[in-house]
């Protein structure tokens, strides 16, 4: 992985869904990655319980698996507690790969960098053998391309699949060149695309991948995602098709469901009311249930005030104030519908 030295598979395991399922399924799920080889871990200080789970599942094997996490916190005091917090949470002496989470735009990087900031804590972490390596996370990669030039960063971590190709121009040439470690997040599009082997498997076939890091809750999708991996990594014509309908269908205003949007002041729920026609109910159909979530998710939407707050924290700049009242309204469209 880049210029780190660490080995790793080319499917690791991303730590955000085991926060949603039982500490003993996720112990379990954590586990069968391990019994299948699978060495790397990520996790978050912002992923709840995540990381308590994952220390949990791995103690015993600690020497055998590489553990990453990652902090948001801009300040040097305030990246010292997180880092401390991680270490008691991952039940560890050090950290594999430590990286700061989500910086998408300069004046963050500035606040991270400046005196007092959090690359201090971290390279102070660094030389007391506390962290191994520096890792950055965003969602932006041009802004991620000018950081990397600094040459500061052994890893970095980028959302990159089938409709999120902008990686692939400058970013990922640019970490081969300067053998940064390559780390890719959302190869499913946070859960919107038609077949996740498929998205798997497209990205796992790009060049200047190093490794990617599906989210995964059962062992099921462990098992599922491990066989993807160990396969040829070929894209047949009619997986092409798919590609090119998902494509048309989701344009580039889909929500990947990375939550940045939240919480909203009016506690609607966003994500939900952006993602419950194209994806919950194509997916899974109407369920026990579902008819009133979504009525009270459209009454929830109804009482936006347009302030403006989720399209500031939205990573993939998504005009929220325009989609919500549309894909309300057509929410309760479908709800009438079935009501007669």
């Amino acid at each position: 992985m880049g210029r780190t030295g660490l080995k790793v598979k080319i499917l690791g395991f991303g730590g955000i869904p085991i926060q949603r399922v039982t500490e003993e399924e996720a112990i379990g799920v954590v586990r069968r990655c391990h019994e299948l080889g699978i060495n790397y871990y990520d996790t978050a200080r912002g992923y709840t319980v995540s990381e308590e789970r994952i220390g949990k599942a791995l103690e015993d094997v600690r020497e055998e698996v590489i553990l990453a996490t990652k902090s948001g916190r801009r300040t040097g005091e305030e990246m010292e507690e997180e880092l401390e917090t991680s270490l008691r949470n991952l039940r560890t002496d050090w950290i594999d790969v430590y990286q700061l989470h989500n910086v998408s735009s300069m004046d963050a990087w500035e606040r991270i960098k400046a005196p007092g900031g959090a690359l201090e804590a971290l390279y102070k972490a660094q030389e007391e053998g506390r962290i191994r390596h520096l890792g950055i996370t965003s969602h932006d990669p041009a802004v991620l391309a000018d950081i990397v030039r600094e040459d500061i960063f052994e890893t970095i971590m980028i959302p990159y699949n089938y409709l999120t190709l902008k990686p692939e121009e400058e970013l990922l040439p640019l970490c081969h060149e300067m053998n940064v470690g390559t780390i890719i997040m959302k190869p499913f599009g946070g859960g919107a695309f038609s077949n996740a082997n498929t998205a798997l498997k497209f990205v796992l076939s790009r060049e200047h991948v190093d490794i990617a890091i599906p989210g995964m809750m059962t062992v099921d999708e462990v098992e599922e995602n491990f066989g993807v991996a160990s396969d040829a990594h070929i894209i047949s014509e009619g997986e092409l098709e798919l590609i090119k309908r998902d494509r048309v269908d989701l344009g580039s205003r889909f929500c990947r469901a990375c939550n940045y949007c939240q919480p909203c002041p009016q506690e609607i729920p966003i994500t939900f009311v952006l993602r419950a026609e194209s994806q919950f109910l194509k997916r899974m159909g109407w369920r026990p249930g579902t008819e009133v979530r979504i009525a009270e998710a459209v009454e929830k939407a109804e009482s936006c005030i347009e302030c403006g707050e989720c399209e500031g924290r939205c990573p993939y700049h998504l005009p929220i104030r325009q989609l919500l009242p549309e894909r309300a309204a057509s929410l309760s469209r479908l709800l009438e519908a079935r009501q007669g």
